[in-house]
């Protein structure tokens, strides 16, 4: 019986820290996100769509200027889940967090869109 307890445990914290390393748990957060690397990506990736800079395409292409950067990495990770449009979703996927954390860096240096 023990032994069974030993195991359980230990698929436990080998679970935990799979999940730990997979969030990005354990990065250092003393490592800032380049704007300067974010901006190449940003051309490859979302200029075409959003504009070179961020002002969006409207009517079919929103700005990226409108909203926190809070928010557009949470829109990312719902993107990278799956789920909203499929240009959006293959984009955000084929993507690293490093990349997506560098992406997001170089959208907090746009001026914030004017009323």
């Amino acid at each position: 019986m023990a032994e069974v307890r030993g195991v359980r445990r230990f698929i436990r914290v080998v679970s935990v820290v799979a999940l730990l390393t997979a969030s990005g748990a354990w990065a250092d957060a003393s490592v800032q996100p380049a704007p300067s690397t974010g901006k190449e990506l940003y051309k490859a990736h979302c200029a075409l769509c959003h504009g070179g800079k961020g002002q969006g395409v409207p009517p079919m292409f929103p700005g990226l200027n409108s909203k926190s950067v809070e928010v557009y990495a949470a829109m990312m990770q719902n993107y990278r889940a799956g789920h909203g449009h499929k240009v959006m979703v293959d984009m955000a996927k084929s993507l690293t967090e490093t990349q997506i954390q560098e992406l997001l860096a170089y959208i907090a240096t746009f001026p914030p869109k004017q009323p």
